[in-house]
C-alpha cells in the first residue's frame, strides 16, 4: 500500500483512536449486531484515555451511511473529534482492534488494502462501443461512446483508437473488454501490442437493453482488484528473488530496514505476520529520525526522543520517507518479520 495519501495523517501531532471491527451485514438483525462490538470497543478506548469527542465521532461514523452486503470489516482512525480514515475492508478482522495512542495503527489496514489501479473498460458490439475510464483511486473519470456505421470492419479501428487514447491519458494498467464476443476479440486484435499485453476479456456485459449493469460493475471491480493484487504479489516475489540473489537490492531484519528507511533508500517495506508489534522503535521530531536503540538516536543530536510501538512507528516511518508497505498473503520467511526492496543497491 502506498501510504502517501496518509502522509499528513502520519505526520500530524496528537493521539489517535484506531478501530477495526466486523461490520458484516448478512443477517436480518445485523443492524443491531454492531452494538455489542462498538460498546466493547468504546469501553476499551475509554480505558486507554480516548477523549469523548473522538469517541462520538467514531460512533456517528459507524451508525451512519450505507452498509455493505454480506461480510465486511470497517477501519476507522479518528483524532480530536474528527474521523480521518474510514474504509471498508473485504474481510472482517478475526477480533476487534481498539487502540488509542500517539500514532495511528495502520498495519491492519495495510494488510487488506489493495491499491486501486487506473483502468479502461470497453463494452463493444459490431456498431460501436461504450468506454469508461477509472482513475488512480478507482473513481470513474471518463465516459466515451463511439458510434459507428453498419460496417464492423470500419468501426473497430475507431474504437481501438479511443481505447488507446483513454488508456494513455490515464496511464492505465489494465484494459477490460466486454460485450459481443466477436467484437471484443476483433478489438483486442486491433490494439497495439503494448495495450494487448494489459487487455483481458469478460463474457458478461453488453450494449443492448436489459443487461444487468449492477452485476457487470461488480465483476469489473473484482477483475481490477484481482489484477492489482497480482501486481502486489509480483512485488513480493521480486523482493524474495532479490533477497536470495544477495546483490544488495533487498535486505531483511530490523537493523537493515530501519537504516534504509532512515536514509530514504527503502522503496517497499515487506512486513510478515511474525513481526513483534510491541517491540520499541525510538523516533524523533523530524521525519526519518528513528533507531532501534535510544542511545543510537541520541547520538545523532536528536533531543526529543519517543519510545513507540514498532507496529505503529514502522508504517509511519515508511509514509514519511515515501516507501510503500506490503503485508503478503502467504508466508514469507523474514528476519524479525520485516524486509525492504531498496531504491539504490547497497555498495
Amino acid at each position: 500500500m502506498n501510504l502517501s495519501e496518509l502522509g499528513e495523517l502520519t505526520a500530524a501531532p496528537g493521539a489517535f483512536a484506531s478501530l477495526y471491527l466486523d461490520a458484516s451485514h448478512d443477517a436480518e438483525d445485523s443492524a443491531h449486531a454492531l452494538g455489542p462490538h462498538w460498546k466493547a470497543a468504546e469501553q476499551e478506548l475509554t480505558r486507554q484515555g480516548a477523549d469523548p469527542p473522538t469517541l462520538r465521532a467514531l460512533h456517528d461514523a459507524l451508525t451512519s451511511g450505507p452498509r455493505p452486503v454480506g461480510r465486511a470489516g470497517r477501519a476507522l482512525i479518528a483524532s480530536a473529534g474528527r474521523v480521518l480514515v474510514d474504509k471498508w475492508l473485504p474481510v472482517p478482522p478475526p477480533l476487534p482492534i481498539a487502540r488509542y495512542s500517539e500514532l495511528p495503527h495502520l498495519l491492519p489496514l495495510v494488510a487488506q488494502a489493495v491499491p486501486p489501479i487506473p483502468y479502461v473498460v470497453a463494452i463493444t458490439d459490431r456498431l460501436g462501443a461504450d468506454l469508461r475510464g477509472y482513475g488512480q483511486e478507482g473513481e470513474l473519470v471518463g465516459v466515451v461512446s463511439v458510434r459507428g456505421e453498419d460496417h464492423p470492419v470500419h468501426n473497430v479501428g475507431a474504437v481501438a483508437a479511443e481505447v488507446v487514447s483513454m488508456a494513455d491519458d490515464l496511464h492505465a494498467e489494465l484494459i477490460i473488454l466486454a460485450g459481443e464476443v466477436q467484437a471484443r476479440t476483433a478489438l483486442q486484435e486491433e490494439l497495439p501490442q503494448r495495450c494487448q499485453r494489459i487487455a483481458v476479456q469478460v463474457a458478461s456485459g453488453g450494449r443492448a437493453d436489459g443487461v444487468d449493469e449492477a452485476a457487470l460493475q461488480v465483476e469489473l471491480a473484482t477483475i481490477a482488484q484481482d489484477f492489482a493484487r497480482s501486481i502486489q504479489d509480483d512485488l513480493v516475489d521480486r523482493f524474495t528473488e532479490e533477497l536470495a540473489a544477495g546483490r544488495g537490492d533487498a535486505v531483511d531484519g530490523l537493523p537493515a530496514v530501519v537504516s534504509a528507511l532512515r536514509e530514504a533508500r527503502a522503496e517497499t517495506v515487506v512486513v510478515s505476520q511474525s513481526l513483534v508489534g510491541d517491540r520499541p522503535l525510538w523516533t524523533g521530531d523530524e521525519p526519518g529520525q528513528a533507531a532501534l536503540e535510544q542511545e543510537e538516536l541520541a547520538a545523532t543530536g536528536t533531543t526529543k526522543l519517543r519510545r513507540r510501538r514498532l507496529d505503529e512507528a514502522l508504517p509511519c516511518l515508511a509514509a514519511a520517507t515515501g516507501a510503500e508497505v506490503v503485508v503478503p498473503d502467504g508466508h514469507v520467511e523474514l528476519t524479525d518479520g520485516v524486509g525492504a526492496l531498496l531504491r539504490h543497491a547497497q555498495v
